[in-house]
């Protein structure tokens, strides 16, 4: 018979082997395809979003013996470009050369400094040039005082016209300038301006403006000599839509590197290495996410192939058998089943990785290594098996499970060493993390598969023994079929394929589910530690009324003013030096939060106040203490102390908590508040914000005397609701990867959790079939076939659920630190969270593996045609 024939005439194993290999194949690639582009995508959203100060390389020329620049530089914008450490210079993706001035006093013509005047950076920059709509004047064209263009919004806040004439005062000397023209960006995001635009600074009660004029080359030179202020500088933009996350470890180190060892003369100024580094954190804690998933997945489609290669090899013993009877060689018998399966497993493995391919995203380094490997595994699978069982070819059906229940010493020690295996794993996963600084570990990796596969193996041992004392219990009673049912599960070591195909893949869906609610666990509690009320208003000062009119409006329920005073001075008993806090005080009678008894019970008329500190900065202090707010003292005596507290993030250190009712506020200072506390729900959050800003204006008004507009507010009033927080804990950089994975992880294991029971199901089908036909002689209905199935399946799942949920759950406890989820809960320690939805869902999968082995048996009995099994010995 060719080979053609016999794959035609064992068509549907084959295509079974071959469907396996395809689907593997298509796993390895395509789920980690999409992981990586999403990974990819929300690096570079993440590096999108960064101030230019913190994702530009700007090169400063360094000033030697009080050295002015002379604006004429730009040449070098490529040469340093081209000497920049690899990969950076292909990153590039604009380059600007400027000369500038650090930020100048602006006095008005006609006036004298004041105490808070506004700032500006005086700069030449070539490439603004083309970039600018004069709407008023002209550009400038810089005579024996120099000449500058402002944009529209510096002019107003700065008062300018065309034509004012205005000084320029620096640290080391002043000039006269003149304002030649007004100016509007052609493209406002164009990122050429990212450093110029218009910011709100700080002076100590007052507020000020800080924006950059330009000037052209000679305006230039000619403020620079008057101000000896003048450096040349060389930005670098680099193009996001360039950088991947597999080069974010090599892009770190090439900055860091151009840090060190700047070009000749210059200073690099820039935090975009310690910027990447963060994003190689959470880049690496998802990796490992998804290599230890993916590992999970891929044991899983590499145990079904095998177990649809011993299905093959089963279901043709006895044409092996007959080939060895004429005298073929084991290797013969090997070979017309690799070529059999050469035939039809490499096109599907090939279909499969380039299904995967055709995916949207990036491949991973190993691709190729695994779908080879797969290939390999699909094809050398199958022949493995029909060698083994054409060693010792027989005619006559003889009984397995014997030897089966009683294994050799030298399964029990590979067993055993499985076993060790796995907890040595496991215990150098916790010590060393998945990432030991030269790349992954295979072994560290495998460590979760290798553990699933020991409870398998200690299932495989155990279950035998209450099933065979059910079955004695099942043969007192009534009906056979319990016990035939009973009897067939407690063979359990003939099922130890299926099992641990069964156990792994439950295992690793649990594991991810398990994951995936300890995170959202723990973004849940970052939210109310953050956001402690349903909304917060945060903002520069407000008076301290301003509450009192937020809470009447429409949807509001209450509103509580809070102060936050970071870098508050603390002083301990504990001895005389200096420390800093960051001091909270509110009415935590009337907040609503969860503060300790000591402080919303506190009443005014005490020598100290109580309060709550941090474990941390109590350590320090000692019992009492005194800390200054907004300009007074306060004493205090330490109540509680607390690791963290609502309002603050997770990751703050040094806090103070001070109940504002008990504290002796005078009524001619009272304290201003810079955050609100708002519940409520249906509240319009745009005027939540208008009331905050009418407050802000008020107590600016009452501080600096003048009356200030919304746009001159030093920080607008932000309101972050706590169900917004929740979702942008989403949406940061690299979680579309971890959500990717999460689904993914979980519906592949419930997909290759059904197959494995099939395959079983398909696996002893022969046995049970000549089983039923027996039976059906002696008056067995097809509804009781379909009962000794089930009572056959149902313990070995049950089985498998518990072993599989056992290892699952306990995955994330053994090898939690390993994974760092801490880093995806906005450093909220993630603990470990169990959803009882998991359970339901295991059930279901159960439900429906028991529905999809009674079809796939129903199927299988009409194609064995029970009638003449015996008559025949069809298999």
């Amino acid at each position: 018979m060719s080979v053609v024939r016999r794959v035609r005439a064992f068509a549907g194993q084959l295509a079974l082997l071959a469907l396996l290999a395809g689907l593997t194949a298509f796993l390895v690639s395509g789920p980690a395809r999409l992981a990586n582009g999403r990974t990819d995508d929300g690096l570079r959203g993440d590096i999108g979003k960064l101030a230019s100060g913190n994702r530009d390389l700007t090169f400063s020329g360094r000033r030697v013996d009080g050295e002015v620049s002379v604006a004429a530089q730009a040449d070098r914008l490529a040469t340093l470009r081209a000497d920049l450490p690899a990969p950076l210079p292909g990153l590039v993706g604009a380059a600007w050369y400027l000369a500038e001035s650090d930020p100048l006093s602006v006095i008005p013509a006609g006036t004298t400094a004041g105490p808070c005047p506004n700032l500006t950076k005086l700069r030449f920059e070539p490439d603004t040039a083309q970039a600018v709509t004069m709407v008023q004047g002209r550009a400038a064209r810089s005579g024996g005082t120099p000449e500058v263009i402002v944009g529209q919004d510096l002019a107003q806040a700065f008062g300018l016209e065309v034509g004012d004439t205005f000084g320029l005062t620096g640290r080391w000397g002043e000039t006269r300038t003149r304002v030649a023209g007004v100016f509007t960006p052609v493209n406002p995001a164009d990122p050429i301006w990212d450093d110029q635009k218009l910011a709100t600074g700080a002076c100590g009660e007052s507020v000020r403006k800080e924006g950059v004029m330009l000037t052209d080359q000679a305006g230039a030179r000619a403020a620079g000599a008057g101000l000896q202020d003048l450096t040349d500088r060389w930005r670098y933009r680099l193009d996001e839509r360039r950088i991947t996350a597999d080069r974010v470890d090599a892009l770190t180190m090439a900055v860091a590197a151009a840090r060190r060892t700047p070009p000749a003369g210059t200073t690099l100024w820039s935090s975009l290495d310690s910027t990447l580094a963060e994003f190689d954190r959470q880049v690496r804690a998802v990796q490992a996410l998804l290599a230890v998933v993916q590992a999970g997945i891929l044991a899983t489609a590499a145990g079904l192939i095998l177990l649809a290669a011993r299905l093959m090899a089963d279901r043709r013993w006895a044409e092996f058998a007959l080939l060895r009877a004429r005298g073929g060689a084991v290797r013969s018998v090997a070979g017309r089943t690799i070529r059999e399966a050469l035939i039809v497993v490499p096109i599907a493995v090939a279909a499969g990785w380039l299904a995967g391919a055709l995916l949207p995203g990036r491949a991973d380094d190993f691709e190729p290594v695994l779908v080879g490997i797969v290939a390999l595994l699909g094809v050398l699978a199958a022949p493995v098996y029909a060698a083994l069982a054409a060693r010792h070819p027989s005619f006559t059906g003889h009984r397995s499970d014997e030897a089966a229940l009683r294994p050799s010493a030298r399964r029990l020690t590979a067993e055993g060493f499985l076993i060790v295996l796995a907890a040595g794993g496991v215990y150098l996963l916790r010590r060393r993390g998945l990432d030991t600084g030269a790349g992954v570990d295979p072994y560290l990796i495998a460590a979760p598969v290798l553990l699933a596969l020991a409870a398998s193996v200690v299932a495989l041992r155990i279950v035998p023994f209450p099933l065979r004392w059910a079955g004695r219990l099942a043969a007192r009673a009534r009906g056979a079929i319990a016990f035939l049912g009973l009897s067939g599960a407690g063979r359990a070591p003939l099922h130890s394929g299926p099992l641990a195909v069964l156990v792994v893949a439950i295992a690793t869906g649990l594991f991810t589910g398990t994951v995936t609610s300890t995170v959202d666990g723990g973004r849940d509690r970052a939210a109310d530690l953050v956001v402690p009320a349903d909304a917060v208003i945060s903002g520069y000062y407000f008076t301290p009324d301003t509450d009192r009119r937020v809470a009447e409006l429409s949807h509001v329920s209450r509103a509580t003013s809070m102060l936050l005073a970071p870098g508050a001075e603390i002083h301990g008993d504990a001895g005389p030096m200096i420390l800093q806090g960051e001091a909270m005080v509110l009415n935590a009678a009337t907040a609503g939060l969860e503060l300790p008894p000591a402080l919303t019970g506190a009443v005014p008329g005490g020598e100290r106040v109580p309060a709550a500190v941090s474990t941390h900065l109590a350590g320090q202090i000692g019992g009492n203490g005194t800390v200054e707010v907004q300009g007074r003292t306060y004493k205090f005596t330490i109540a509680a102390t607390l690791d963290s507290v609502p309002g603050l993030d997770a990751e703050t250190r040094d806090f103070l908590v001070l109940p504002q009712q008990a504290m002796p506020i005078p009524d001619y200072q009272p304290l201003r508040p810079n955050r609100i506390l708002v519940d409520g729900d249906g509240f319009d959050v745009g005027q939540l914000r208008t009331v905050a800003d009418a407050g802000q204006r008020e107590q600016l008004k009452q501080t600096t005397g003048r009356t200030v507009e919304d746009w001159q507010l030093p920080v607008p009033a932000v309101v972050t609701t706590r169900a917004a927080y929740r979702a942008a804990l989403e949406q940061r950089g690299v979680d579309g990867a971890l959500s990717f994975t999460f689904t993914a992880g979980m519906s592949a294991a419930a997909l290759l959790a059904l197959t494995s029971v099939v395959l079983a199901v398909l696996t002893g089908a022969p046995a049970r079939g000549r089983t039923l036909s027996r039976l059906r002689t002696m008056g067995l209905s097809p509804g009781q076939g379909r009962r000794l199935l089930v009572f056959e399946l149902v313990p070995l799942i049950g089985v498998a659920i518990l072993a599989g949920g056992l290892a699952g759950f306990a995955l994330p406890s053994l090898i939690g630190p390993a994974l760092g989820l801490d880093g995806f809960t906005a450093g909220v320690s993630a603990g470990i969270s169990l959803d009882p939805r998991l359970a339901g869902g295991v059930l279901a999968v159960a439900v429906l593996a028991v529905i999809a082995a009674l079809a796939v048996e129903n199927v299988a009995n009409r194609r064995l045609r029970l009638g003449t099994v015996l008559r025949l010995g069809e298999e």
